[in-house]
């Protein structure tokens, strides 16, 4: 199952365009000293990685390059050499079947497609981690200016100010402001399982991300919740703790001489697990349908174009009575509230 984040936004537009250029002239170049006339990768993503202070990475098994976020922020001649790079290491495998390293080769490669001579991806994770530590900083001082000490809120405010002004480019705040949206796969394979699609849509009303089912992809059709970035996270956790929960528990009911199937167990559990969403708090509950309108709205708008008509699928599980039964006793004995405190606890 791909866990990637991936972001699309107004500025991720605006320099994938620019990017376009970059690609357009590395195809010629390819051609031109390999007469390579195929695509070397299939698509090129913007991704949060789990690894802070990673800048790129060539998946040769996708055939797809994953750039950072981050370098969305920087200037584009940063952007353009992490890209080629990875370009690089795409040509490598191209041409020797291996993917990864910086061999001989591989550095004749970036010199020939117009890697910068010098260009340090080291130097540039440190910088952005200096930037990561005057953020943190300035989050911090901005807290302690609300201090009801008067003199620590006013020298914690000054300080803020000083960092403001020093470090403009760095707090650039059209960052946050930025209209974008950031999606994951809960679920991918050649067809997509009626407890998975059923539990995805739990997933949704219990965290806001909206829930697409896209046939089409690199393998075959995919769930997948788009939202904000601590949205999806929240979403991708649940999803695989509640699955591994269900998973259990059917095993165990398995064990003991139970015939369950999984589909049926899962359709009905989670209206019992949306009941306990419902009167655990009934405002949050209305926030969260808003927030998911919300993503909705943008995810039409920035990632289809507001285009509409996606192909649903039409279930015909057989639903099994009993295995409905015990999955609602199970449904009923979740506590939700603990399953998405560990993620609190985790992060």
């Amino acid at each position: 199952m791909d866990q990637t984040i991936r972001v699309t936004g107004e500025k991720e537009i605006e320099v994938r365009a620019k990017l376009s250029e970059v690609e357009h002239k590395l195809r010629h170049k390819v051609w031109r000293r390999w007469q390579i006339d195929y695509p070397l990768y299939n698509a090129v993503f913007f991704v949060v990685f789990s690894e802070k202070d990673k800048l790129g990475e060539f998946d040769s098994q996708q055939g797809i390059i994953l750039l950072s976020e981050d370098l969305i922020y920087q200037d584009f001649s940063v952007l353009r050499n992490v890209f080629l790079h990875e370009a690089a290491h795409a040509i490598d495998f191209e041409l020797n079947g291996y993917g990864g390293g910086h061999t001989p080769s591989f550095r004749e490669y970036c010199a020939i497609i117009g890697v910068e001579d010098g260009f340090d991806k080291a130097r540039v994770r440190h910088k952005l981690a200096e930037d990561a530590k005057i953020k943190e900083r300035v989050a911090k001082l901005m807290a302690l200016s609300s201090s009801p000490f008067e003199n620590e809120a006013m020298v914690a405010l000054s300080k803020a100010r000083k960092l403001l002004l020093e470090n403009s480019k760095v707090l650039n705040e059209d960052q946050n402001k930025e209209d974008k949206i950031y999606d994951v796969s809960l679920f991918e394979g050649g067809r997509i399982p009626t407890y998975a699609t059923r539990l995805a849509l739990f997933v949704g009303k219990a965290t806001g991300v909206y829930i697409l089912k896209l046939h089409g992809t690199a393998n075959g059709v995919a769930l997948k919740a788009y939202g904000s970035l601590d949205e999806v996270e929240a979403a991708l956790y649940l999803f695989g703790d509640l699955l591994s929960s269900l998973d259990g528990e059917i095993t165990k009911l398995r064990k003991q001489g139970h015939k369950v199937t999984k589909d049926s167990f899962v359709l009905g559990a989670c209206p019992e697990m949306e009941k306990k969403l419902k009167n655990a708090d009934i405002s949050s509950d209305n926030a969260l349908v808003a927030v998911q309108d919300e993503n909705k709205r943008k995810t039409h708008r920035l990632c289809f174009n507001n285009e509409s008509g996606f192909r649903k699928s039409t279930s015909r599980t057989k639903y099994d009575p009993k295995s409905m039964s015990l999955g609602q006793e199970f449904g009923k004995s979740m506590d939700i509230s603990s399953t998405m405190g560990r993620k609190e606890i985790n992060n």
